[in-house]
């Protein structure tokens, strides 16, 4: 007969190696971007959005993400990739269609919020991506929303 003592061992064994499955799954990268499909993290934690005759379209890791204002230099979304070892120069905000095919193709490695885009609609507004529903909205450029950068390479 097995003890309560022996049960509750084997359960804190079992709970050790699921956390350490959980940990191999959550670091798992693809190692390069020829072997990377749409919504593969990459080594560096760029998500691959857009891979098309050895070109390809990537997505800022999601701890680069900030909330900013709108603006046409974006500095602290280009800060943020500067502080984490990105070379800021790679880097661009998206369009508006660039934010919606992130929302058709990875929106699960978007937060529910309304991103920017670098689209402009006037001197005072610009466009956004909602990632609860896919929907674009204008906004005054004064309001803070989520802000992510893309990239582009050759591979």
């Amino acid at each position: 007969m097995t003890s309560i003592h022996q049960l509750q061992t084997k359960i804190e064994e079992l709970e050790s190696e699921l956390q350490s499955f959980k940990q191999q799954l959550n670091t798992y990268k693809v190692s390069t971007l020829a072997k990377a499909s749409v919504g593969d993290t990459l080594e560096d934690g760029s998500i691959v959005l857009q891979k098309s005759n050895g070109h390809a379209l990537l997505v800022a890791p999601k701890s680069t993400e900030v909330s900013a204002s709108w603006s046409k230099e974006f500095s602290d979304v280009f800060a943020k990739l500067k502080e984490q070892g990105f070379n800021r120069s790679q880097w661009f905000i998206p369009t508006i269609d660039q934010l919606q095919l992130a929302y058709q193709l990875i929106p699960q490695e978007f937060s529910s919020a309304l991103y920017w885009s670098s689209t402009e609609c006037s001197a005072t507004n610009a466009y956004g991506v909602c990632f609860t529903n896919g929907g674009t909205c204008n906004g005054s450029k004064t309001n803070a929303l989520c802000v992510r950068a893309c990239r582009c390479v050759t591979y």
